[in-house]
């Protein structure tokens, strides 16, 4: 039985300044912003996020403006992403473009790392607009899915870093 996908319209950075949801957070890391990046932009994204099954990058590498990947959640959702912005290294952000539930009118997440005195810092932001029946819902999807997940993305990371630095072994 083929996939069916339905699109989500792209959307660029004003979306931070519009969208009913939002979600910013920031977890200092100590670690170089290059061990940091390569952790974001690795394979194991998925194993540090609550509810985030796999990550499968569908473009080839090296990565930049137009990069693809796809996201397998738990309950069978996937969602599709188009990065509009690479900037190796410090910055990347992307659009959602299909998903397998009509869930998200517009979706964009940003992502930026930075050095810092002891290490790096991971900034992240989250906006979205649902579509009807779910903007009726978006209360409720918010707070026990979107915030836990963007929770669990941000404040796992560390941990998951720890767990792979041949030096905290």
């Amino acid at each position: 039985m083929a996939t069916r996908w339905f699109p989500i319209e792209e959307a660029d950075d004003s979306l931070f300044a519009s969208a009913p949801l939002y979600h910013a957070r920031s977890v200092e890391v100590p670690y170089s912003a290059e061990e940091t990046w390569a952790a974001l932009t690795g394979d194991g994204v998925s194993s540090w996020t609550k509810g985030m099954q796999q990550l499968i990058w569908t473009s080839s590498r090296p990565f930049g403006v137009g990069t693809t990947r796809e996201i397998h959640m738990g309950g069978g959702f996937t969602l599709r992403e188009r990065f509009f912005r690479w900037e190796e290294g410090h910055r990347k952000t992307f659009s959602g473009v299909e998903g397998t539930r009509p869930i998200f009118r517009h979706l964009v997440e940003d992502y930026v790392v930075e050095p810092t005195g002891d290490g790096a810092r991971f900034s992240w932001r989250w906006a979205a607009e649902l579509n009807r029946p779910w903007s009726f819902l978006q209360g409720a999807l918010d707070r026990f899915s979107f915030a836990p997940v963007g929770r669990s993305h941000i404040d796992g990371l560390p941990g998951y870093m720890d767990s792979r630095s041949p030096s905290r072994l």
